[in-house]
């Protein structure tokens, strides 16, 4: 049977048309500095972006031996960390006839110590084997931007389009190469296009294709991921190797003060297309210092073309409650993955082209694992909001992860729970910020996780009953992380 794209966007589509005067508030329009005269104008008028961030983090694992203890090779715990200054340096021209064009250098060194059997965690270059000091153009565009319209081509930032997004979490972002058209001529209405041949990695001195960036492999530990019909010479123990693969983005996004409803098609060629669907609405009662939001959200991933990944067939849905108050938010999230042993990897949702949406989505934990049902609740509150502590942001969130975990299941996986603590302060800002806003200036952030592993399995057994090659299993770690930025 065939797939049918983009059925959720004609969906919407006819919803606009039946109801014009729905909107209220236009959506904001994307940035534009001052038109200069001439082109040397332009080109000498433009302006400069510059983050300054040093990064570190450290992972301290403990795991639990599922061999002989005598083997010398097996260790009981794992430690990764990196500690590196980096940051970008970009520079955007003035805008002449509505045009204009940008490239932004990220780089990398290390600082500190960065020891090669403790890489893994993607904040320095580690295609060599070590930590290595890295620099990428991860930006060079040229950009058209009238009312109501921009169109921009070449290397960029995506930051607002949901699966396809940055993911800041490093030193560097991540972003990616082709060509974008956003449409905000309607109020309240945005429709965005995006045609996208490649991304680039956080840490990557290069940029992939989209198949490849969704880190593809053939098998793990002697599992078999892919499921179903597929060319193995598409692969090596590095992952999908095959044919370059593209991305067709298509989304439509509508708006007021009481509600938001998004729908997004990403369409990889001969790979997966993934819908996502979130709708919010807003509560705000008069004369209420309580204000509430629903929120729920859709994925649905499936196969098309050739399927080099074989058979993908899976969903994913979750619901969210948040109350905010003088400063105060409250939240409330469940997310659950189907699981189905037919699809790959038992129906694990493809997320690594930027940032994954689910609402428990964690500091380690991104809920997008084969049958995952996960329970998430937290608080975040402003201190610089009543003047205490001017400049300070706390938030603290707890999730519980319910994997399917029968020994008889193919992708059977250990329950989990993750605690997360963190910290923000600005200098310049003294409240109504988030962790993770941009800021001018000085800010200084500190993260803290705490994960934690059922171990009270047979792992033995189910070992020999799948084949699986593994000899340790995680019984908890902790995940710290520090920032310190200065934007110009």
């Amino acid at each position: 049977m065939k797939y049918t794209r983009f059925p959720v966007l004609v969906c919407m589509v006819l919803a606009l048309v039946l109801t014009p005067n729905l909107c209220a508030q236009p959506l904001s329009e994307p940035d534009q500095h001052q038109t200069g005269n001439s082109f040397y104008d332009a080109l000498i008028g433009g302006r400069f972006r510059t983050l300054l961030r040093y990064s570190g983090q450290q992972r301290n694992s403990n795991l639990q031996v599922l061999q002989d203890d005598s083997d010398p090779d097996i260790s009981d715990t794992k430690i990764q960390q990196y500690s590196a200054l980096g940051g970008y340096l970009g520079y955007q021209t003035g805008s002449w006839f509505n045009t204009t064009v940008g490239a932004t250098v990220y780089a990398a060194v290390p600082f500190g110590n960065n020891p090669a059997d403790r890489r893994g965690l993607g904040g320095l270059y580690e295609e060599n084997g070590d930590q290595d000091a890295y620099a990428a153009l991860g930006e060079l565009y040229i950009q058209y931007q009238e009312s109501g319209h921009l169109l921009k081509l070449g290397r960029q930032e995506m930051p607002g389009y949901r699966f396809v997004s940055m993911s800041n979490i490093r030193v560097s972002p991540v972003t990616h190469s082709g060509l974008i058209y956003e449409n905000r001529v309607m109020n309240n209405v945005a429709i965005n296009f995006a045609y996208i041949s490649q991304m680039k990695e956080r840490n990557a001195k290069k940029f992939i294709d989209m198949a490849k960036g969704a880190r593809v492999y053939e098998s793990s530990n002697g599992k078999q991921l892919i499921r179903g019909e597929y060319n193995r010479d598409d692969y090596d123990s590095s992952g999908y190797i095959g044919a370059k693969k593209e991305m067709t983005l298509l989304s439509l996004v509508l708006q007021n003060e009481r509600y938001r409803l998004e729908a997004w098609d990403y369409y990889v060629e001969d790979f997966v297309n993934t819908v996502f669907l979130y709708g919010q609405y807003n509560i705000d009662p008069p004369e209420s210092r309580f204000g509430y939001v629903l929120a729920a959200q859709y994925t649905r991933q499936k196969d098309v073309g050739d399927h080099i990944a074989g058979n993908i067939d899976t969903w994913h849905y979750g619901l969210s409650f948040r109350l905010s108050a003088d400063g105060l938010g409250f939240f409330v999230n469940y997310d659950q993955v189907a699981y189905n042993e037919n699809s790959y990897d038992g129906g694990t949702i493809f997320v690594r082209w930027g940032t994954p949406q689910m609402f428990n989505s964690f500091q380690v934990q991104d809920s997008e694992l084969a049958g995952t049902k996960s329970y998430g609740v937290g608080f975040q509150y402003d201190f610089g909001r009543n003047g205490s502590i001017p400049g300070v942001v706390m938030r603290w969130r707890y999730g519980h992860y319910n994997l399917p975990d029968d020994l008889l299941m193919t992708d059977a996986r250990q329950d989990r729970s993750e605690a997360t603590f963190d910290l923000r302060y600005s200098l310049g800002q003294k409240s109504g910020f988030g962790i993770f806003t941009e800021m001018k200036g000085f800010s200084l952030q500190f993260r803290l996780g705490y994960n934690n592993y059922r171990t009270d399995y047979s792992f033995e057994a189910y070992r020999k009953i799948h084949g699986y090659d593994f000899n340790v299993a995680t019984k908890d770690f902790l995940d710290a992380r520090l920032y310190i930025d200065y934007l110009f």
